[in-house]
């Protein structure tokens, strides 16, 4: 009876955990990406006073790029998020930190925050409505800030950047969507400093 069921065991479960063995292998794995900037990160100081505060209040994604998969604009009309390409956090939560780390070093005499420190002496609000690839072999990111102050006047300043890819891949995609970021980031800063 022993024999018997050994030889079933053999029969049965060695082609089968062979085939879960080779699924597993031939499954692509996923990769997890990260915004980059190519500014210093913030300097380690001694205890900053200032009066001027930036409150980062939230960046808002158009609902097709709130995915964990980075997305690609196949042609005019057709966009897909990838399966095996994503983002390591969430792209909103990527754009924020991004934004709050690269400000402070761009803005050194303003206190610049994604959370509710003090009164503001202004509040970002941004909505994303591009962050992705195009078939054109651009990075495109698009949208528009909401600037207003400590008197509520409130500017608005609609961006949209094209940059080239500079190979084929999502590694060149996210850097080309990083650079974009961070020279959108170089002009709204500049438009501050003004």
């Amino acid at each position: 009876m022993n024999r018997i069921y050994k030889n079933l065991l053999i029969v049965v479960f060695v082609p089968l955990l062979a085939i879960l063995a080779s699924c597993s292998t031939s499954m692509s794995s996923k990769s997890y990406f990260q915004l980059t900037s190519n500014l210093p990160s913030p300097a380690s100081q001694k205890i900053k006073t200032t009066n001027r505060f930036i409150w980062i209040e939230s960046v808002d994604m158009a609902s097709f790029l709130n995915k964990p998969g980075i997305v690609l604009q196949t042609d005019n009309i057709t966009y897909e998020t990838a399966t095996q390409n994503l983002w390591a956090s969430t792209l909103s939560q990527q754009l924020q930190e991004r934004l709050s780390q690269d400000l402070t070093v761009l803005l050194p005499n303003y206190l610049v925050s994604s959370q509710s420190i003090t009164t503001p002496t202004l509040t970002v609000k941004l909505f994303i409505d591009g962050f992705h690839g195009s078939y054109t072999g651009d990075a495109i990111i698009k949208g528009r800030w909401v600037i207003s102050d400590s008197k509520n006047n409130i500017e608005t300043k609609p961006f949209e950047r094209h940059v080239p890819l500079e190979s084929n891949g999502y590694s060149a995609l996210v850097k080309a969507l990083s650079k974009a970021w961070q020279d959108e980031e170089l002009d709204f800063a500049s438009s501050i400093k003004h």
